[in-house]
């Protein structure tokens, strides 16, 4: 037994020599490398310039490394192509009305209510007069 504690002593001291020669005498050590602080941003989503992803569809995305937020505008009577994606999605409705459908169900979709979609579920939204949305991703996927 006190020669397993020995033995188990004497690893665990060489690995944390191991790991200060690694990090103390490596060229890129964590010692002689900067700590960066990650600082809060402030962003204007509504009056930050956007784009036309499509016709009839024009949005403004604020994205960091695990999350997104978009403001889609889309013109009454546009409708998003039927998708899927590896990201789960919330639509948040502001102005408007949508039809949604997800698989064979429809809802309408009124300001203040949200879609919940799950990652790899089929979907597509029709603006049934010109609506805003609200729409967050993770993780951070982007618009193109």
């Amino acid at each position: 037994m006190k020669k397993q504690r020995t033995l188990s002593l004497a690893k665990s001291l060489l690995f944390s020599l191991f790991i200060s020669a690694a990090i103390f005498n490596s060229p890129s050590s964590l010692a002689q490398q900067p700590l960066i602080t990650p600082e809060m941003e402030v962003h204007d989503l509504f009056g930050m310039e956007g784009r036309e992803f499509r016709p009839g569809i024009f949005g403004r995305a604020v994205g960091m490394a695990t999350v997104r937020l978009s403001r889609i505008e889309i013109s009454e009577g546009t409708s998003t192509p039927d998708h899927n994606h590896a990201d789960e999605e919330i639509v948040l409705l502001l102005e408007g009305s949508i039809k949604a459908f997800m698989g064979d169900k429809e809802f309408i979709v009124k300001p203040g209510e949200l879609i919940t979609i799950p990652a790899y579920v089929q979907h597509r939204y029709i603006a049934l007069e010109d609506s805003v949305t609200l729409e967050a991703f993770g993780p951070g996927r982007d618009l193109k």
